[in-house]
């Protein structure tokens, strides 16, 4: 009785150790004292929407947000949106400030192309001022 017992025992355990070892036969040792390159799978990397446009630290934003403003609205005054112009920039993680991709839609008649070449030539200008 008590044989049967520890075979029953033994058959509750066995999935548990079958997947234990499979775990450890998945884990890949790390040596990084040895140096070289260290692995890039699970890590977080810097989101940034492919249609965003990170602006440059060297560039004043309310500049550039006043600039889209005043392309967008073409001089005209926008009734219910209110008067802040930065609500065109979006502050990320670390400080970084980017123009979001539907307002680069806007600036260019529904072509990001167009719209990213308004804020390189509006970044250009403003850099040499």
């Amino acid at each position: 009785m008590l044989f049967e017992m520890a075979r029953a025992l033994r058959s509750l355990t066995s999935p548990l150790t079958a997947a234990l070892h499979e775990a450890h036969k998945m884990t890949r040792p790390f040596h990084f004292e040895e140096g070289g390159i260290v692995p890039h799978e699970g890590r977080v990397v810097e989101q940034n929407e492919d249609g965003d446009f990170l602006l440059p630290p060297d560039v004043d934003p309310m500049l550039v947000a006043l600039a889209i403003d005043e392309k967008l609205r073409d001089g005209r005054k926008a009734a219910g949106l209110g008067d802040d112009p930065m609500r065109l920039l979006e502050r990320r993680a670390g400080g970084r400030i980017v123009v979001a991709g539907h307002h680069l839609l806007r600036l260019g008649d529904g072509n990001f192309a167009k719209g990213k070449r308004f804020i390189h030539g509006l970044v250009a200008k403003l850099r040499w001022r």
